[in-house]
């Protein structure tokens, strides 16, 4: 019997992890927004929001890579079995020492696209494979 192969830590890729304090967050947004949902509905959008959330996140956080680093990590992404959780900590930890900002920015820009927006779908929003992110 052959033993299945399993990627080092560092390269694996988590599926379906939640940060408990994103979904807090964005439970707390549907509860001041005033909405009402089914608990299906409900789930479906805090999905969607988490998925919009995490993508803002993620581009927010690549504009606030140095030029150079930027360049570097977009590079990088090109191919994906290249990049691994150990290359990403090392770019954004070292060249993104204030994240916590970082994350409060995108915070409130998310709670304005959130609480503007009558009908919140995420498709009405730009994501990082269709928004270019300026270098």
């Amino acid at each position: 019997m052959q033993t299945p192969y399993s990627s080092p830590e560092e390269e694996a890729t988590p599926l379906n992890i939640r940060n408990p304090y994103i979904v807090h967050f964005l439970k707390t947004l549907v509860e001041k927004k005033g909405e009402q949902h089914s608990p299906e509905a409900l789930k479906k959008l805090l999905d969607d929001m988490y998925k919009l959330f995490e993508n803002l996140l993620g581009q927010n956080m690549v504009k606030a890579l140095p030029e150079g680093k930027r360049a570097e990590y977009l590079e990088l992404t090109k191919d994906l079995s290249k990049l691994s959780y150990k290359k990403v900590e090392e770019i954004f930890d070292k060249h993104v020492p204030h994240y916590q900002d970082v994350m409060k920015e995108t915070m409130k820009q998310f709670t304005t696209l959130f609480m503007k927006n009558r009908r919140f779908d995420p498709k009405d929003f730009q994501t990082v494979g269709e928004a270019s992110i300026p270098s």
